[in-house]
């Protein structure tokens, strides 16, 4: 159980910590964050997540209130005070509060800690679907708080029993709302999207992945034509991992069961996912 959350610097309660009413991450969602996995009570792929919450941060214009390495030591602590070895954790960073509304002043950063989360193995041999969706994010490569698109269309997933939204302009096919995607073609060729897409860590480390066992990954703009000759497809996300897609809209993906390469790669990013943990011993 997540007994406490730093808001701030300051530890507390899961039940005291709280946002200023006048916070602007509240009030026009100015505030980046990013989401990553505690494994032995430490940051996995730290510099990677770190690196992109920095980036985003100056992209944003938002000051990060701590060094780089201070922050990190406060994550670990958070970990210590909640007794975890394996649990997520959220980074969130606002403009702080505004005495007028909008003016930013000084910035506020929490670091909120979550259970560990675990999807169930049936959405891993049957896989899940997608619903396309036309939307273009503002800022796709920063990680920013707002995700209302996505929100406010949850009852049309839960519907069509979609676990999320793939984004497209009318031409590309991006990303969904909190995952990467992938396919392959009848070739056994790997394609994802390439710059209209946030870089997911863990999609770097998919690609990583593949490539260390032999598969050519290309990187650039995914027509949505290229969909109907996928002969697999799959999403990448931190909490996912490599996580099968079988059906977007009533289009059923090669067989409509995970394919064998996605299998394959979803097994042999596990084992780099273990290899990555044990060498954080």
């Amino acid at each position: 159980m997540i007994r406490y959350h730093s808001v701030n610097g300051k530890l507390l309660s899961a039940k005291e910590a709280k946002v200023a009413i006048n916070d602007l991450g509240l009030l026009r969602g100015y505030g980046i964050f990013d989401f990553f996995p505690i494994r032995n009570g430490y940051p996995l792929f730290a510099d990677d997540y770190f690196n992109r919450f920095y980036t985003s941060a100056a992209k944003m214009h938002i000051q990060v209130p701590k060094d780089r390495s201070d922050l990190i030591q406060d994550v670990v602590d958070l970990a210590a005070h909640n007794k975890v070895e394996r649990a997520y954790t959220k980074l969130v960073l606002t403009g702080g509060p505004a005495a007028d509304g909008y003016t930013p002043s000084e910035s506020s950063i929490m670091i909120i800690q979550h259970e560990d989360v675990a999807y169930d193995p049936v959405d891993y041999q049957d896989g899940i679907r997608l619903l396309l969706h036309r939307y273009a994010r503002d800022r796709p490569e920063i990680k920013t708080l707002n995700y209302a698109n996505v929100i406010r269309h949850r009852e049309m997933l839960n519907n069509h029993r979609a676990l999320d939204l793939l984004y497209h302009d009318g031409r590309n096919v991006h990303e969904t709302s909190r995952a990467n995607f992938f396919i392959f073609d009848e070739h056994g060729n790997l394609y994802t999207s390439g710059s209209s897409a946030l870089s997911g860590i863990t999609r770097m480390h998919v690609i990583k992945t593949a490539h260390r066992h032999g598969l050519t990954v290309k990187e650039g703009p995914l027509p949505l034509h290229a969909l109907l000759r996928a002969s697999e497809a799959f999403i990448t996300s931190t909490t996912k991992g490599v996580l099968p897609v079988t059906r977007i809209n009533d289009l059923v993906i090669g067989d409509g069961v995970t394919g064998p390469r996605t299998l394959r790669l979803h097994h042999q990013f596990e084992a780099y996912m273990q290899e990555a943990e044990h060498l954080q011993l």
